[in-house]
């Protein structure tokens, strides 16, 4: 993706930002781009240092580099003190509030009400505070554009509670959380909320729900053992993705705005991606291999290599057939041309992952 900085968009040249949710895949990925940007920003994190993401070697090589300009507030977000809450909002630059469980599937009541507590009052509890902390900088919240849930059609900006129904306890905890942010606005807090739609990243493992990491191996390893590539979906299944390069370039470019607006912007693609264009591209790619859309068969049915792809996108399965379109007025009026006009193709991302996948899959034995 290429670089979606522009004279405009450094207008946002805070001193300090705060976040929660910094080790996750795109606050971590919204860290490394604003600290590439700026070299004199400082931030003060959120974390919980027991946390698998947290030790990561990724995050503690970037900590390492970075420890004179970091502050790190030990803390969960739904058990805050006061110090803790008083290091995050006294900054210039905001809270960034990326933090979330993102769990698509809470089988059991205990994993439902612990996306609740995370999600919904977790957001409601950082809310009270902004709104108890005299000259409170901006709040930005990180939601998801499925709080529309399962209700078809066009999706507006500044929908919120439209009696819609939900396919999982995530897409309701993020909906409440969106209604503590517009407290925080009503109140005087300024800042936006960003829904971005399914976000995939060049870094392997680190992308949204990896589903393009997923597809790129699977196809790789299909090749490999001589197999048609089945995908178990209808030929009209779609997936709104985006880019988090272009996620992260469009939520700095809009914190620019004079006071923050207090406004939603839908951070999608102006379409969703087909996965019978997906299909062409892989053919294109790799002559002789031959992709079948098979949505009556079973797992078990599929060859070696589809069972896999089938099995990572179990989660994300019923946004294959959300018929739902994102309106993107505030985005499109609000962002800058340079960012605007950001190419959001997925085709070459495809194309490098496919490609990394293919070789090193022809290595193994």
């Amino acid at each position: 993706m290429s670089d979606c900085s522009s004279p405009i968009m450094d207008a946002y040249l805070p001193e300090r930002l705060a976040l929660t949710g910094a080790t996750g895949a795109l606050g971590f990925a919204f860290l490394r781009r604003t600290f590439q940007r700026d070299p004199k920003l400082r931030a003060s994190l959120l974390v919980r240092k027991a946390s698998a993401s947290f030790q990561t070697e990724a995050f503690q090589s970037w900590l390492r580099q970075n420890e004179k300009r970091v502050t790190l507030v030990e803390g969960d977000v739904r058990q805050l003190g006061k110090d803790q809450l008083k290091a995050l909002l006294q900054t210039d630059g905001g809270l960034w509030h990326f933090a979330a469980l993102t769990s698509l599937t809470a089988e059991c009541e205990e994993v439902a009400k612990e996306i609740n507590e995370v999600n919904a009052e977790g957001t409601a509890q950082l809310v009270e505070a902004c709104l108890k902390t005299p000259k409170c900088g901006p709040f930005y919240h990180v939601s998801t554009a499925y709080v529309v849930g399962e209700r078809p059609g066009k999706a507006l900006e500044s929908e919120s509670r439209m009696n819609q129904v939900f396919r999982n306890p995530y897409e309701a905890s993020k909906l409440a959380a969106e209604t503590s942010a517009h407290r925080a606005f009503a109140g005087g807090i300024s800042g936006a909320i960003f829904r971005p739609s399914v976000v995939v990243d060049d870094v392997g493992g680190t992308g949204g729900f990896k589903m393009v990491d997923a597809c790129a191996y699977a196809v790789a390893l299909a090749v490999k053992r001589g197999e048609p590539f089945v995908f178990r979906l209808r030929r009209t299944a779609s997936i709104n993705m985006i880019h988090s390069d272009w996620v992260i370039a469009a939520m700095i470019d809009l914190a620019r705005l004079p006071s923050g607006p207090g406004l939603t912007y839908h951070l999608t693609a102006p379409r969703s991606s087909n996965f019978s264009d997906i299909a062409k591209i892989l053919e294109a790619m790799i002559p002789g291999l031959k992709i079948r859309f098979e949505p009556d068969l079973k797992r078990s049915d599929l060859p070696t290599a589809s069972k896999l792809f089938d099995k990572a996108v179990t989660e994300i399965r019923p946004y294959f057939d959300a018929d739902v379109h994102f309106d993107r007025t505030n985005t499109e009026r609000d962002l800058s041309p340079a960012v605007k006009e950001s190419p959001l193709d997925l085709a070459p991302f495809v194309k490098i992952r496919l490609e990394s996948e293919l070789g090193r899959i022809a290595h193994r034995k």
